[in-house]
C-alpha cells in the first residue's frame, strides 16, 4: 500500500513547495499534440497524487502516477513514473546546473525536435539556456 503523504513530504523536502506556499507548476496540453503550457496549481490537503489522484492529469490510472512538476522559480523539477513492479519519484534541484540536461537542451536548441506545424521548441530552449547559468 502506498503512503499518500510520502510523495508530498518528498516534494516539500526537495523544495518544490513549502508548508506556507504550496503552489507549483504542472504541464498542461490544451490540444493533444499541441504545445505544453505550464499551469500554476496549489496542493490541497486531500490530494492523493500517487493513489486516486493519479487518475487523469497526474497519471494514467489510480496508483499509476506519471507526472512532471516544476517549482514556480524553476529551481526544482520533480517527476514520477510507474514501472512494471514499482513507482519512481525523483526530485532534481537546480536543473539548470545539470550537465546532462544542458547537453540535451543544447541538442534541442539546434532544432532537433522542431516540427514544421508547431512553434519552434528550439527558441524556447535557447532562451532557457541563455538565461540560466550552468
Amino acid at each position: 500500500m502506498l503512503d499518500a503523504q510520502r510523495p508530498p513530504r518528498t516534494l516539500r523536502r526537495g523544495g518544490l513547495f513549502s508548508e506556507a506556499d504550496r503552489r507549483f507548476l504542472l504541464p498542461y496540453h490544451p490540444v493533444e499534440g499541441g504545445p505544453v503550457r505550464w499551469c500554476c496549481v496549489e496542493l490541497q490537503d486531500d490530494w492523493d497524487i500517487m493513489g486516486k489522484g493519479a487518475a487523469g492529469l497526474l497519471g494514467s490510472a489510480p496508483l499509476r502516477p506519471e507526472f512532471r512538476m516544476l517549482s514556480p522559480d524553476g529551481n526544482v523539477l520533480c517527476f514520477a513514473t510507474t514501472w512494471q513492479h514499482s513507482i519512481s519519484t525523483s526530485v532534481l534541484t537546480a536543473p539548470h546546473r545539470s550537465r546532462v540536461l544542458r547537453r540535451f537542451a543544447e541538442w534541442i536548441a539546434q532544432g532537433a525536435m522542431d516540427s514544421p506545424n508547431e512553434p519552434p521548441l528550439s527558441t524556447q530552449v535557447r532562451r532557457w539556456l541563455d538565461t540560466s547559468s550552468g
